[in-house]
């Protein structure tokens, strides 16, 4: 009896072993399996793109959404030239000619200065006026402006002596550009055209 006995509870417990193993291993199959599906080892286990995914994934070059590219705002000449009706008034960009806060002419802009007027007939009445933006206090920008126009005037009567100078610093007055946007905010590129040096003249 007690043989027997041994040999069903030894059968019964290599059955639950059995049992206990093929439930592990049928769990660890079935991991395995969703492992695989889910972390592909290849671009070959990639699935498909949709048309959708690869119409989302093209850039369309279409000709209205090309924003060009004006340099003639990036770019600002030393001389510009106009007509204030019988004036002649040539424009000196301030930003070239002089460094921050400085009245000081390179001799590189002496010569373009002087080529200015180099045609203005003997005896013509020249007004050299500087002005400023409208950053910092006034009184400051008038001195300066006015050191630059006097620096200006000083290469113009060096080169043509015969013209009969008059030298104005005018600061921040009379703009040709906005110093801020709309919105109050700084233009710095406003305030770049303000700061200026004009040689005027009667070219009737």
């Amino acid at each position: 009896m007690r043989r027997g006995n041994t040999r069903k509870c030894t059968a019964v417990l290599v059955g639950v072993g059995l049992l206990i193993g093929s439930g592990a291993g049928a769990t660890a199959g079935a991991g395995a399996g969703i492992a695989a599906e889910s972390d592909p080892t290849s671009p070959a286990d990639l699935p498909e793109p949709t048309q959708e995914q690869l119409d989302y994934s093209v850039q369309r070059w279409e000709p209205n959404n090309v924003q060009e590219w004006n340099t003639s705002e990036s770019v600002v000449p030393l001389v510009t030239n106009k007509k204030d009706g019988d004036d002649a008034v040539i424009t000196l960009a301030s930003d070239i000619l002089f460094d921050f806060s400085s009245a000081e002419i390179s001799d590189k802009a002496e010569k373009a200065i002087a080529k200015t007027v180099e045609n203005v007939p003997d005896g013509t009445k020249v007004t050299v006026s500087g002005y400023t933006d409208s950053i910092g206090d006034d009184a400051a920008n008038k001195k300066l402006s006015k050191k630059r126009a006097q620096a200006v005037a000083d290469v113009i009567a060096d080169s043509r002596s015969g013209l009969d100078l008059t030298v104005k610093g005018l600061g921040e007055a009379d703009p040709v550009a906005k110093n801020t946007t709309k919105k109050g905010e700084d233009n710095p590129q406003g305030r770049a055209k303000n700061r200026r040096v004009e040689i005027s003249y009667d070219d009737s």
